[in-house]
């Protein structure tokens, strides 16, 4: 008979502490006796060896001691620096493997590498969500974004303090992963976030507006996870059947649905939830596979606060109603124009600002009509790349009512009508649009049908 071999203990990703990876892939390794207590001693000796070397650097080489406090953070940091290296490997084993075989300054100086990289990463993602044109008057947001996650980049210290998180985060995600910390949670948390507006981004800003007001009057102050509700009212208008892009489910829309789902089981109440999820990709023509998966994991949780919705009768917990009843059609009337001297001295204002952030919150801050605002793009006070970033400042509405008042395409040069600026931000408009993603130039298309212009 041939001889059985003893299969060798496999360690389970689940059961590492994922802010702590180094540490519990030593500790789980040894108590499944992948590691020899020799082995053991020789990481442990290797890691004080490299505790005496950051210190050193950490005092500038004027002394070998510190503070027991300051010495359990420089020695977390080397773990966790050395854990994130030992991340990137497909199987815990090999990370274990590359622990035995090789010497743990190498690992550290790897993690290192690793690190770096992830921080110009996650720098450019921040300024990629910064501009990603997603406005929202959620104060969460809104901080986190601007206030909160940039100090991390000047304050997160990868020598000495690579375990800790120098951010105050308010604005909540989906599934967010609290178990990492440092650079990973920043790397995840921005990430996720790109994934969230890049779905938001496939619905009217309105629609959106309107949706929060329904959740709570003070949506504006709430820690609300916008990505969450938006998902959740598409699922529901999925199930009724409807435009998804509609967002809003009336109450009698819910009385059908409470009827409709009431009797499922768990699992088939689940089983309906995944099945609709995909017919809203399908409806969104979504490919984006690591937004699809983040959308999954909405699934469990939201199928047991749906359950216990229906069986309580309380289904306008889960899905929303507007407040007021959308427009089938958008009147404009032009507003009183602001007086010459007024309009030159804000033009003149916008023309001096630097950045062209501050345009924009002048723009938003001072201009009421949409009149003053066509003049303000064609005053030569918005310069060269200057009118992508204010056209990505504006919600569907927005671009829809400049849309209807320029003309489509290329404007020719030789035309007396307009002025040289005018040509440049009606051409920098069609330019902007014909660049946007599809679903929202659909959306856009549709919403500048609908305006009707009154002299």
């Amino acid at each position: 008979m041939n001889k059985l071999e003893k299969q060798q203990p496999i360690i389970k990703r689940q059961n590492l502490n994922e802010s702590d990876y180094f540490q519990s892939i030593l500790q789980e390794s040894y108590r499944l006796n992948l590691l020899s207590v020799t082995e053991y001693e020789t990481i442990q000796v290797q890691s004080l060896q490299l505790l005496a070397k950051q210190v050193q650097r950490y005092t500038g080489g004027e002394s070998s001691s510190v503070k027991v406090e300051t010495a359990q953070s420089i020695m977390q940091s080397i773990l966790y620096v050395i854990g994130s290296y030992l991340k990137t490997f497909p199987e815990a084993e090999l990370g274990l493997a590359a622990l035995k075989q090789k010497p743990l300054l190498e690992l550290y100086q790897h993690g290192k590498k690793l690190i770096t990289a992830q921080l110009a990463s996650a720098k450019q993602l921040l300024i990629d969500i910064q501009t990603d044109g997603f406005i929202t008057d959620n104060q969460a947001y809104n901080d986190t974004i601007q206030n909160a996650i940039p100090p991390f980049f000047t304050d997160y210290d990868v020598n000495f303090a690579a375990h800790d998180t120098p951010a105050s985060i308010d604005y909540p995600l989906c599934n967010d992963k609290m178990d990492l910390v440092g650079i990973e949670y920043i790397s995840n948390y921005l990430e996720t976030l790109c994934l969230e507006n890049k779905f938001l981004d496939l619905f009217p800003m309105p629609a959106i507006s309107r949706l929060l007001q329904g959740f709570n009057d003070h949506h504006k102050d709430l820690l609300i996870n916008i990505f969450g509700l938006v998902l959740t009212n598409a699922l529901g208008c999925v199930l009724l059947g409807k435009t998804i892009t509609l967002l809003n489910i009336e109450p009698k829309e819910r009385e059908y649905l409470q009827q409709k789902l009431l009797n499922l089981s768990h699992t088939e109440l689940n089983n309906r939830l995944h099945k609709t999820l995909r017919q809203l990709c399908i409806d969104l023509d979504l490919s984006d596979r690591s937004l699809k998966n983040h959308m999954i994991g909405i699934i469990p949780d939201l199928s047991v606060r749906l359950k216990n919705a229906l069986e309580n009768n309380r289904l306008e917990s889960i899905f929303i109603s507007f407040k007021d009843n959308p427009l089938q059609s958008v009147l404009f009337e032009e507003g009183n124009k602001m007086d010459d001297e007024l309009f030159r001295s804000i033009a003149n204002e916008i023309k001096e600002c630097r950045y062209v952030s501050d345009k924009i919150a002048i723009i938003q801050k001072e201009i009421h009509s949409i009149s003053d605002f066509i003049d303000i793009l064609g005053s030569y006070c918005i310069f060269d790349n200057e009118f992508t970033d204010i056209f990505q400042s504006l919600g569907d509405m927005e671009l829809a009512l400049l849309l209807k008042m320029v003309p489509s395409g290329n404007i020719i040069d030789s035309d007396i009508h307009f002025t040289e600026s005018e040509k440049e931000w009606h051409n920098r408009l069609n330019t902007f649009f014909s660049e946007l993603r599809l679903p929202r130039q659909k959306r856009i298309r549709k919403l500048v049908g609908n305006i009707v212009v009154h002299p």
